[in-house]
């Protein structure tokens, strides 16, 4: 018998609604299956504006359960259950919330008829064990299932509510659209106002992100400042809360004016913003036109500018140049230059640079050669030495630079500098 005194909600007062995650299935814990539904609820909140404190994980196991619950509901307002509405015996959801409620267990009629349904259209067999994921706590508000046969419900605990869905992602996905996400935004009415914006940044390690960044969060009430490694760049994110929206919003507006002022060009975008998306919208506004020339990267570059749809528009192709002779084949590098400086030199890349645009007759043209490894170094080129260049109206740049880490990334790191060099170009 549960003592219903240990799920007595002790949730710290905040502005915001804070909610928990609590998903339940073996399959989790023994590292079978991805937690993709965690992922999702907590991505889904923060678009809401509501505060996941915490994401827990438990066995389908009466007494892990009860705890989860319990410590779930004595921190957050508002409790997210994933898993444990099945048809098996070790299906506990139902039986355990409903005991912590003191209520008893009741068969949903709704989406009764719809099992019935389903099982004599197939032609199956209806056991007993089929209507255990028809039921629900007595009293819950039932949630129908658009995707499956077990409903969803809420269930409240004290002053805390408890929406439970199944675990299997897309009957989630579908319940949460049509009936838990209007439902937290109703909860959530009343509360604080988040405003957020994440900025992309390229060009600077995160340390020295937040070093330039010091402080930021103190120069508003109730604002925050987080960072998330996405290689590789990094995602600048500006959070403001406030009971009211509109001063919520005036905050973050002038926080991103100081965050721009302090990054400078390494901001360049927001939100769904990608580096070769930004550089394509920039060249295709100004009607201009990029080529390139590859060679230890191999044709990446040209993938990633093409990820983009439309990207025709503006990107007129390129050469995978990856021997010296079709270097000297190609794109005309001189084969003094090779012999004295190499492929892997400013000369060269340039050559490549200057080759590819006269051959294409594009607004731009962006060389790159180096060293991805793990072989292939010397002491004076290391592994990870990589020149780009890129060739413009009456102009000729080049970098030279020598990246950590694995080949993979060095190469993926070629390619962005390659495209931030050019939109530096494009939008100066």
């Amino acid at each position: 018998m549960i003592n219903r005194t240990d799920f007595q909600v002790n949730v710290v007062p905040s502005l915001a609604m804070l909610a928990e995650i609590v998903t339940i299935g073996d399959e989790l814990c023994r590292g079978e299956v991805v937690d993709t539904n965690s992922s999702f609820m907590a991505s889904e909140l923060w678009d809401m504006g509501i505060t996941c404190t915490w994401m827990t994980s438990c066995r389908d196991d009466r007494a892990d359960m009860i705890q989860a619950f319990r410590t779930a509901l004595r921190r957050a307002s508002a409790v997210l259950v994933s898993g444990g509405l099945g048809p098996t015996e070790d299906d506990l959801t139902v039986d355990v919330l409903a005991e912590a409620a003191g209520v008893g267990v009741t068969t949903d009629p709704g989406a009764l008829e719809r099992l019935k349904a389903r099982f004599a259209k197939a032609g199956y067999a209806l056991t007993p064990n089929n209507l255990r994921q028809v039921r629900v706590p007595e009293g819950a508000v039932v949630f129908p299932n658009p995707k499956g046969l077990a409903p969803g419900f809420e269930l409240r605990l004290g002053d805390a509510v408890v929406l439970a869905m199944p675990g299997v992602p897309r009957e989630l996905t579908a319940i949460w659209a049509q009936s838990v996400a209007p439902r937290l935004a109703e909860l959530a009415a009343g509360g604080e106002k988040i405003a957020k914006r994440t900025f992309r940044v390229f060009g600077l390690a995160e340390a020295h992100i937040d070093h330039k960044l010091a402080g930021l969060s103190s120069l508003a009430d109730h604002a925050t400042v987080h960072y998330q490694v996405a290689f590789p760049e990094t995602l600048v994110k500006l959070v403001v809360r406030d009971r009211d929206a509109e001063a919520a919003a005036q905050k973050l507006a002038m926080l991103e004016r100081e965050l721009r002022m302090r990054l400078g060009q390494a901001v360049y975008g927001e939100g769904g913003d990608s580096l070769p998306s930004v550089l394509g919208r920039a060249l295709h506004e100004r009607g201009e036109s990029v080529v390139v020339a590859e060679s230890c990267t191999g044709g990446m570059l040209g993938s990633i500018l093409t990820e983009v749809p439309g990207s025709s528009r503006y990107f007129h192709g390129g050469w995978i140049t990856y021997t010296n002779e079709a270097k000297l084949r190609e794109l005309g590098v001189r084969e003094d230059t090779l012999r004295h400086h190499g492929a892997v030199s400013e000369q060269c890349t340039s050559e490549m640079a200057r080759g590819a645009r006269e051959r294409a007759g594009s607004t731009y043209a962006v060389a790159i050669s180096g060293i991805a490894g793990p072989g292939g170094g010397t002491p004076e080129k290391p592994v990870g030495t990589v020149h780009v260049a890129m060739a413009g109206p009456g102009s000729l740049r080049h970098k030279h630079y020598v990246f950590p880490g694995e080949r993979d990334q060095v190469r993926r790191l070629a390619c962005y500098w390659a495209m931030a060099m050019i939109l530096r170009e494009v939008t100066q």
